[in-house]
């Protein structure tokens, strides 16, 4: 009567042992059912320690997955860049006396368009990596979100028109202070509005507009580009994910959604996604009016 449990109890934990902690919920000591003494407490303490252990290797698993997986990325897209530059480079250095100087042009541009995209990918890569990080600080102020849109909005009108896109910003009078890091939300407008741009057709259309819903503040980008298909809406937050019509010139990173996403997160916002094939795509989210973040 008093060694059975102790025996099953050590049975459990050499099974456990033996299989390396895998989670498999299996291994268990069968504490249900059976009178409360002090061996039956002692395996239900094994059991709690069975399954934080087991979730810590899941985590661990998952972790890896995902980092193997952003490694495979970031090698792709930095090795694509480099390649064009490096034969770029080498045919001006194999042919520099026999190409003509509309020739010789084109392939220094073409260098420096994949440089300054490589450029932006570290930039991005290193950004990403500072928010993600503990050392990743808020700094809260009062500031106009409205006046933020008007400030931000010009800088790609002139881009757009370049495209023949339409940039419109709406912003609504008496729209109270908002609170949080100006210079991040500086950030997610852009990301956003570069999304529209880069997803928009010639002729297409570009909407900015801030305005109050529960006393909250609400921001709307929208376009009316190709649109996102159901199957890929989960997954256009990941980094370095991207459909291929998200990058027909090769300018995109896809970590522009990502960075947006983490920089609502780190305000205790979340952006809302609304899409239809061939008609457009609307981000939003709400900003509190209140100081605590």
């Amino acid at each position: 009567v008093l060694t059975r449990p102790l025996r099953l109890l050590g049975s459990v934990m050499r099974r456990y042992a033996a299989r390396g902690g895998d989670g498999d919920p299996t291994i268990r000591y069968p504490a249900k059912n059976r009178a409360n003494n002090e061996l039956d407490e002692l395996g239900k303490q094994f059991n709690v320690m069975a399954e934080q252990i087991s979730s810590q290797i899941q985590e661990l698993q998952s972790i890896d997955s995902i980092r193997r997986e952003m490694v495979a990325n970031v090698s792709h897209d930095l090795r694509t860049p480099l390649t064009t530059m490096r034969g770029y480079l080498e045919t001006l250095l194999m042919k520099s006396g026999g190409l003509s100087d509309e020739e010789r042009e084109q392939y220094l541009r073409t260098a420096l368009n994949h440089s300054e995209r490589l450029g932006r990918l570290v930039e991005e890569l290193f950004e990403l990596a500072r928010l993600e990080s503990s050392e990743s600080v808020v700094y809260v102020e009062p500031f106009s979100m409205s006046e933020l849109v008007q400030d931000v909005a010009p800088a790609f009108r002139l881009r757009a028109e370049k495209k023949g896109i339409r940039l419109e910003a709406d912003v609504k009078p008496d729209v109270p202070l908002t609170y949080g890091d100006i210079g991040m939300m500086q950030r997610v407008l852009d990301n956003l509005l570069e999304n529209g741009l880069r997803n928009t057709p010639e002729g297409g259309r570009i909407d900015v507009s801030v305005d109050v819903d529960l006393g909250n503040v609400v921001v709307r980008v929208s376009d009316t580009g190709c649109g996102i298909p159901e199957d890929d809406m989960p997954r256009i937050f990941e980094r370095f994910y991207q459909r291929a019509s998200d990058r027909p010139d090769g300018s995109g990173t896809g970590l522009g959604l990502a960075i947006v996403k983490r920089i609502l997160d780190l305000h205790g916002s979340m952006i809302e996604v609304h899409s239809e094939i061939d008609r457009g795509t609307t981000f939003s989210f709400h900003m509190r009016t209140g100081a605590a973040i």
